[in-house]
């Protein structure tokens, strides 16, 4: 069964199964660990606090090693949008649909080394 995750606004944005997350199309574009979201290619998103993915600080965004993406999944039925939850970290759902060469360019790893 689909677990929905939703904005901070209670618009359901994509759902889970299992580890992975996938946009409401069915489309993979991460999976979770410990309660934290990342991109297929193993970079840091955000916490997963009450089925939204927030950005929250002081979390080990550390990332994980990459993997393939699974098959795209039956699109569950429509959810209903939810009452908004008091969260007060912004949504960063939007990050898992980045374009990958984009996250790269914006993760400090990418950043040419200063010597």
């Amino acid at each position: 069964m689909a677990d929905y995750l939703y904005s901070t606004e209670g618009v359901p944005q994509g759902f889970r199964i299992g580890q992975w997350i996938y946009r409401m199309d069915g489309r993979p574009v991460g999976r979770t660990f410990a309660e934290k979201a990342y991109r297929l290619d193993g970079s840091y998103v955000g916490a997963v606090i009450n089925n939204m993915v927030v950005d929250r600080p002081g979390v080990s965004t550390r990332s994980i090693a990459p993997c393939e993406p699974p098959p795209a999944a039956t699109t569950p039925p429509a959810a209903e949008t939810r009452r908004p939850v008091g969260e007060a970290y912004p949504d960063c759902f939007e990050r898992l649909l980045e374009p990958e060469d984009d996250a790269a360019a914006d993760s400090p790893a990418a950043a040419p080394a200063l010597f």
